[in-house]
């Protein structure tokens, strides 16, 4: 809309300057603004005068001026080479067969069926299992002699390969619902809880009503330390407020082609009213809102790798044995190389300084990769009844 600096008449907004009808016409007098801004501006006219309206055209057209220099020919200004990196860590290792057999428990007895689960002693294992029609799914080898599963299955087993379940949709579902259960039991080792209701990962405190601080290693290979749960203070009166924070992440497996997989991570918050029991949801969104809000790239990429640190224990991967078989995720994002003109003055610091191995941590990679020594022969006394946490 076509508004006047100085008024079209004497009698109208800002009109008491000396012009004539015809110099009030002129485009040196009219400035665009849309129908509410007019209404604003000319029902407030001492607090927008004639001459701010005058520098706000003028600081507008000299903004479009240099806009329109730098798209000009021969103007263009040199491309940047930047390194980019995604949410997205690559698996180099799955699961190739799923096994399965018989089992008198139905699909909405899976709390039931947890209780006659043998666990290996060996605490590094994991075994996710899942029931559909009639039947115990899982990645653990259950032809062994001695399974986690011998309470809850009979009759034959039968084994199916990874990319037969990949090809078909309700497939797909079932195997990253195995490899989500597998996940769920690493993170709640280190402390971190799953939120069904919101699909998300998130911190809890070591001590009921205590601030929970975490040691962990940067991307630039720094280590460093920072709360993961506390309770936030009112800056205006020093007193604690009415809720407690907790860093969380919605962790998802992700087939990015026909044989490739991804973890992906995408760091969120999650609120409490005490450190445990959840903030009533109408009090959440806005708080949440307002804390991603000034999560910038460089935060966000420091983050994800809390995250990563935090999953792989400062590793050079995330490691779930599976009894047999095994989950690797390399502790690294998937990096993009681009070539754009870049953000002016925007330098954060980018450097990735990737974990690297020794001894150790290729031991602990050859023995998730092989299943360990002897890993066929296994004795009773291998398993116990302890319930999953």
């Amino acid at each position: 809309m076509i508004a006047h600096i100085v008024g079209a008449s004497r009698e109208g907004p800002r009109g008491g300057e000396g012009l004539t009808a015809a110099e009030r016409a002129k485009h040196q007098n009219l400035i665009l603004l849309c129908p509410d801004h007019h209404a604003i501006i000319d029902a407030q006219h001492r607090t927008y005068s004639v001459q701010v309206l005058r520098q706000m055209k003028a600081d507008h057209e000299a903004r479009v001026g240099r806009l329109r220099a730098a798209d000009e020919p021969g103007d263009t200004p040199p491309l940047e080479r930047e390194t980019l990196y995604s949410s997205l860590m690559p698996l180099t290792h799955l699961p190739a067969l799923i096994f399965s057999a018989e089992t008198r428990f139905t699909d909405a007895q899976y709390e039931q069926a947890k209780e006659k689960v043998q666990y290996p002693r060996d605490r590094q294992v994991v075994v996710p299992f899942l029931l559909r029609d009639g039947r115990l799914f899982t990645f653990f080898d259950i032809r062994r002699k001695w399974h986690p599963f011998k309470d809850l299955v009979h009759g034959a087993v039968t084994e199916t390969r990874a990319q037969q379940w990949w090809a078909e949709a309700e497939g797909s579902r079932r195997y990253v619902t195995l490899l989500n259960r597998a996940m769920h039991k690493t993170c709640g080792r280190r402390g971190i809880r799953f939120d069904p209701a919101h699909y998300r990962y998130y911190f809890v405190p070591t001590e009921k009503g205590t601030t929970r601080d975490l040691d962990y290693r940067l991307q630039t290979g720094q280590a460093s330390k920072r709360h993961v749960v506390w309770q936030p203070i009112t800056k205006a009166t020093g007193e604690p407020k009415k809720h407690w924070v907790h860093l969380a992440a919605r962790l998802s497996f992700v087939q990015s082609a026909s044989k490739q997989w991804c973890l992906a991570i995408r760091p969120e918050r999650h609120l409490s009213k005490d450190g445990e029991e959840p903030l009533d949801f109408d009090l959440i969104g806005r708080r949440v809102t307002k804390m991603k809000a000034k999560m910038y790239n460089d935060k966000y990429l420091g983050e994800l790798y809390l995250w990563i640190s935090v999953l792989s224990e400062s590793r050079p991967r995330i490691t779930i044995k599976l009894g047999g078989q095994s989950v690797i995720v390399e502790a690294k994002l998937v990096p993009f190389v681009v070539e754009w003109p870049g953000v002016r003055e925007d330098a954060p610091d980018k450097r990735v300084a990737p974990v690297e191995d020794d001894l150790f941590s290729l031991a602990d990679l050859e023995d998730a990769i092989t299943g360990g020594e002897d890993e066929f022969d296994v004795e009773e006394d291998d398993f116990d009844d302890e319930v999953a946490e």
